[in-house]
């Protein structure tokens, strides 16, 4: 889902880019970082947490959105070898299977209609030992099924959704914290 004009100003503000890059930062300095590392950012918006850790750690860096004008804004300033960006749907990653190191998102599956399809794209594309993080609002079950059905252009992920695909995926939980109608998690892929 493209957001509004309205969405965009708000997720645009330099305050608020600086907010999910600090996040998304505090997030990876809980993962043993290994230098060449892929790392991949999903609904990278735009560009700020990618443009970040690109800078700050010895990671090759993609962001993806599925905005041209999001991604154009991306591009605008990047100078660093080891970060692109490119237009994609996250529910269709044009990547091979486990050709990430870290798939990242940060407060972006609220947007995506079929944010559990984007969600298995995720660990689809994430190398077996690898990293999932994942920042999102969290509707209680009842409202999620509710908003489901009545506003079809939104993701409405919830904790117990959430708890229910990531161990069918393989995946293993190494950090939650909630808060706020939040949560933040980190997983790693067996395999």
């Amino acid at each position: 889902m493209k957001m509004t004009a309205i969405e965009k100003r708000f997720v645009n503000s330099t305050s608020h880019a600086l907010t999910v890059a600090e996040r998304a930062k505090q997030l990876l300095s809980r993962i043993p970082l290994q230098s060449g590392w892929r790392y991949l950012d999903v609904g990278c918006g735009v560009g700020a947490a990618a443009r970040d850790i690109a800078t700050r750690n010895p990671l090759s860096v993609t962001g993806i959105d599925v905005d041209p004008k999001q991604i154009e804004l991306a591009r605008g300033g990047t100078a660093n070898l080891n970060l692109q960006f490119r237009v994609m749907d996250a529910t269709r990653l044009e990547f091979g299977d486990g050709e990430f190191d870290i798939v990242a998102s940060h407060m972006a599956t609220h947007h995506i209609p079929d944010w559990e399809r984007a969600f298995s794209e995720m660990v689809r594309v994430l190398r077996p030992g690898g990293y999932l993080i994942y920042r999102d609002f969290m509707f209680p079950s009842w409202l999620a099924r509710i908003g489901k059905k009545l506003l079809r252009f939104m993701g409405f992920p919830s904790i117990g959704k959430l708890h229910s695909l990531a161990p069918a995926a393989g995946l293993v939980e190494l950090y939650e914290s909630k808060e706020s109608g939040k949560v933040d998690s980190i997983w790693v892929k067996n395999g």
